[in-house]
């Protein structure tokens, strides 16, 4: 299986598979990062690991401008098919090419599990306005759903899993230059097909990069699942949240 970064770079090579089958964010936590970080019709905000826009169509009627930074070509390619009016750049959460306290918040959204926090986070609070807002959030399946965690299982998820759901996030964050780390959890649902479950799942990252007979041996065994669920089915994810704020460090200001 391929290396953590490896993953990063080459698990996303499918960005319009990836745009069609990804879920969107409940709409509670668009609410929830615009309330905290006060953002309005002036403010400017980065989505960092932008990917396909998910995220970034969301916050859109929320905010003046929104700036959109991804490593990944694929990415960058549907993304600006799917989002007119917003541009997308290359870059990295290392690498943020844009000029410093150019922004009111950063966004990243499914992504900084694939980030090196002791590199990222000080890039981050680079481009931020003093006292500026980062905003993570992630969609994870819900597993107190049994169901679920059958689909971990035939997933591999618990076998290849490039990061672990558990991690405290919020204390990688504090350790940077942050300060005012939260955490809010939030619940939805997605109503999909069978069909749209398995499509779905195979833009997992380790999946991706599987051979075909790997994948479809994978593929019956998601089937295998759903099969005696309804069709089209609930499938429950938990959202995880957290909101932090630029600490002041000497020679920011």
């Amino acid at each position: 299986m391929a290396r953590k970064d490896e993953l990063a770079v080459e698990g996303f090579a499918q960005g319009d598979s990836y745009n069609a089958s990804r879920p969107g964010y409940p709409e509670e936590v668009i609410d929830h990062f615009v309330r905290v970080f006060d953002l309005d019709a002036r403010s400017h905000v980065l989505d960092l690991g932008a990917g396909t826009g998910i995220f970034t169509r969301q916050l859109l009627a929320h905010v003046g401008r929104i700036s959109a930074v991804d490593p990944s070509a694929s990415m960058r390619a549907t993304f600006t098919l799917e989002t007119p009016g917003v541009q997308i750049l290359e870059g990295s959460d290392e690498a943020i090419p844009l000029a410093d306290h150019q922004v009111a918040a950063v966004f990243v959204a499914q992504a900084f599990h694939w980030f090196t926090p002791q590199l990222a986070l000080p890039e981050i609070h680079r481009v931020l306005s003093a006292g500026g807002g980062l905003g993570l959030v992630w969609n994870e399946r819900d597993t107190e759903v049994a169901w679920i965690r059958d689909l971990n299982h035939a997933m591999l998820w618990d076998v290849h899993q490039p990061y672990d759901a558990g991690i405290d996030f919020g204390a990688i964050v504090a350790a940077g230059p942050f300060r005012d780390v939260s955490k809010s959890t939030f619940r939805h649902v997605s109503m999909l097909t069978h069909n749209q479950v398995l499509q779905r799942t195979l833009t997992t990252s380790y999946i991706t990069l599987m051979d075909e007979e790997r994948r479809r041996a994978l593929s019956a065994d998601v089937m295998a699942v759903l099969a005696p669920l309804p069709d089209p089915v609930a499938m429950p994810y938990v959202t995880n949240a957290f909101v932090a704020f630029a600490a002041d460090v000497a020679g920011t200001r």
